[in-house]
């Protein structure tokens, strides 16, 4: 009696939660938009993750200290599109150790970088996260310190010489791809559910 008495619980708990997961179903997500961008190296989005793309050098203004210091301390990986794109989603995925740091931005209006994510200590070889609202934008890009310490190999700390100039080939970082997307509106049919099961 108990047994019966304690699998009739179990049922009612399984089917509430169906109706609980089925008031919120997952966001459906577009196609990889950054496979139809523009870029110094396409290896880095080609949909091919054993191509390797590198990051490349920030270009300075002359006139501008801060371009030249963002220049001596920073690479970058840069996507463009002639129309504006709606990014909502953004992986990167590269060998253990490339992209422990980097920073997530996109090109406002008016012509400036914005960051929207610092990521720091990832030793993952897929980084992916989801912005809360969507930006949208004809340039993304990843900038990549040149150096910085690592905790990668037990404690130990990669050198942070301090001379400036162009970027070594060290200081480059391989990714293997970066993939962006934005959610596609629900399925009618699946709201529909949602809602009936969210009535009950």
């Amino acid at each position: 009696m108990r047994f019966g008495l304690l699998v009739i619980i179990l049922c009612g708990f399984v089917g509430l939660s169906g109706c609980v997961l089925s008031a919120n179903p997952s966001l459906n997500w577009s196609k990889n938009i950054a496979i139809d961008a523009t870029s110094e190296d396409t290896r880095y989005h080609d949909d091919n993750i054993h191509t390797r793309g590198e990051t490349g050098p920030i270009l300075e203004d002359e006139k501008d200290v801060k371009s030249q210091e963002e220049s001596d301390k920073f690479t970058e990986a840069v996507l463009k599109w002639r129309q504006p794109q709606t990014i909502q989603q953004v992986v990167v995925k590269a060998e253990e150790g490339q992209m422990e740091f980097f920073s997530v931005q996109y090109m406002n209006e008016e012509g400036e970088w914005v960051t929207v994510k610092e990521v720091k200590d990832n030793l993952r070889t897929v980084y992916r996260f989801t912005l809360k609202d969507p930006i949208v934008t004809t340039k993304f890009r990843l900038k990549v310190p040149r150096r910085w310490d690592s905790r990668r190999v037990t404690g130990q700390k990669r050198s942070t010489r301090g001379e400036t100039g162009a970027p070594s080939a060290q200081e480059y970082k391989r990714i293997q791809e970066i993939e962006l997307y934005y959610a596609l509106p629900p399925d009618p049919a699946e709201t529909a559910v949602a809602e009936a099961a969210t009535a009950e």
